[in-house]
């Protein structure tokens, strides 16, 4: 009964805090441009985390050296800040379409060039991983991605989809893993109140994608899952 009014409670903190931040990124990228943005983010989407019962623990940032292909294991609602807390320069996410049509976070996705993912049209995925490829190859973006394509429901690292390890061969951009512990105990798909938690996020070494081929695609995939189950064991 108490963890399910201090959820209650951490609700409502955390989703007034949302509406104020939602405005402040909203306006502020209508009026000055977005990418004045990016170097506040980290701290803005940490009081976010605060105010919801998460406390991150971060191990390592994103290495400035070029563009990556960041991949995150996929586990609560609250991933997409999770995944912000060690980012530096210009990002952007492929998300699951139905982000788009949620009130203000809506809108704060796509002043960051957040891209569509439609799950069970199979043209509209191609044309997004397309999409993402051109983000990364003309602008410079780093991409973040969920290569689960969905949340788990039991806390174990799921199989991955194909399409962010196509896009990585594509441009030859090198993966990223990010690994992030705590998530599924914060706040699983499966359970609608919050456990206070702290949240584990590391950055791990980048895999070198150049050393693969659409001949060796399985392998790149299989590589990459075991560095997230590798890790996630520790």
């Amino acid at each position: 009964m108490i963890i399910r009014l201090v959820s209650i409670f951490l609700y409502l903190l955390g989703g007034i805090y949302f509406f104020i931040f939602g405005l402040y990124v909203i306006l502020f990228s209508f009026l000055i441009g977005h990418k004045y943005l990016y170097p506040t983010l980290p701290f803005l989407t940490r009081i976010q985390l605060i105010f919801l019962g998460a406390w991150i623990r971060l191990k390592n940032k994103i290495p400035n050296d070029q563009t990556y292909i960041i991949m995150m294991n996929h586990t609560s609602f609250a991933d997409v800040f999770f995944s912000v807390q060690p980012l530096k320069g210009k990002y952007t996410a492929l998300l699951a379409s139905f982000n788009f049509s949620i009130p203000i976070w809506g809108s704060m996705i796509r002043a960051f060039k957040a891209i569509p993912v439609y799950r069970k049209e199979k043209t509209k995925a191609i044309s997004a991983i397309n999409h993402a490829e051109s983000v990364i190859k003309d602008l410079g973006y780093h991409i973040v991605i969920f290569p689960e394509g969905t949340r788990t429901t039991d806390g174990k690292l799921q199989q991955f989809k194909k399409g962010g390890f196509h896009m990585a061969l594509n441009t030859g951009a090198p993966i990223l893993p990010v690994i992030v512990k705590g998530g599924f105990k914060f706040k699983p798909k499966t359970r609608w109140f919050i456990k206070p938690s702290i949240i584990d996020i590391e950055v791990c070494k980048p895999i070198d994608t150049k050393k693969y081929s659409i001949n060796t695609l399985e392998q790149l995939i299989e590589d990459t899952h075991l560095v997230f189950s590798d890790a996630l064991k520790n």
